[in-house]
């Protein structure tokens, strides 16, 4: 086999091959659910975490039990003034019980799952594995928020109607590096959702992420044209002369 024929067979086998991949992505079916993950380092004012500082300071025992025993001018038992100070620490133990007992500061890890049904029927059964346990909020459609009191792995959503979505916000006490390292998975009753993950780049890369879809068709079109001369040189015979 000569080497002109060798190159209109792989010619041959690459615009195939690049025709196929075209009639898959534009005859394949469209997942039923998206799911689109946008991470985030939080941060948060130091001035806030100062004042939960001073505000646990100011609540322990020895600072409220003297003033309580000022007040009362000698007149309140000793059992009278701990019930005060049971009293006025009650209601910020509430607030300052775990996980927030350094306030928000712990919680700078935060994960934006949005959910949505592409589909012509509802999506049942939508569960969301975490790779690490957070505090969860879910918003459904309607507007309706679901909290989860306590930290969790997992998330379940009952049903999402054709054209609906939701949103599920997490919050990790744990390191930015260790959550995006973690295996995170979505599925529903039926298959599995098709994922997307927003990256935030700078300078050149920014630029690059952001045409990525030009860039490729620019490629692709680069490739063709390339594969186009390349058979075009294989064809064009040399002229004899006579």
């Amino acid at each position: 086999m000569s080497w002109e024929k060798v190159g209109k067979l792989l010619a041959a086998v690459l615009l195939g091959v690049v025709a196929l991949l075209v009639g898959y992505a534009v005859l394949k079916d469209q997942p039923r659910l998206t799911a689109t993950l946008t991470y985030a380092y939080l941060t948060y004012p130091s001035q806030f975490s100062e004042r939960i500082s001073r505000a646990n300071d100011q609540l322990k025992y020895e600072r409220l039990q003297p003033r309580i025993n000022s007040i009362g001018e000698g007149a309140l038992s000793q059992y009278q003034v701990d019930k005060l100070v049971e009293l006025a620490q009650e209601p910020y133990a509430q607030l300052f019980a775990k996980p927030f007992e350094a306030g928000l500061v712990d919680h700078r890890t935060g994960l934006l799952i949005d959910l949505h049904n592409t589909g012509s029927s509802e999506v049942r059964q939508v569960k969301v594995r975490l790779p690490v346990k957070g505090l969860v909020q879910v918003r459904d459609a309607a507007g309706n928020d679901s909290i989860f009191e306590s930290a969790t792995s997992g998330v379940q959503i009952p049903a999402i109607e054709p054209g609906g979505s939701s949103r599920v916000w997490v919050y990790f006490d744990a390191d930015y590096s260790q959550i995006r390292q973690g295996g995170l998975g979505i599925s529903f009753d039926g298959g599995e959702a098709q994922v997307r993950v927003y990256h935030e780049y700078t300078g050149f890369p920014a630029l690059v992420a952001r045409y990525s879809h030009e860039l490729v068709a620019v490629l692709g079109l680069a490739l063709l044209a390339v594969l186009a001369m390349g058979y075009a040189c294989l064809t064009r015979r040399p002229r004899t002369h006579q």
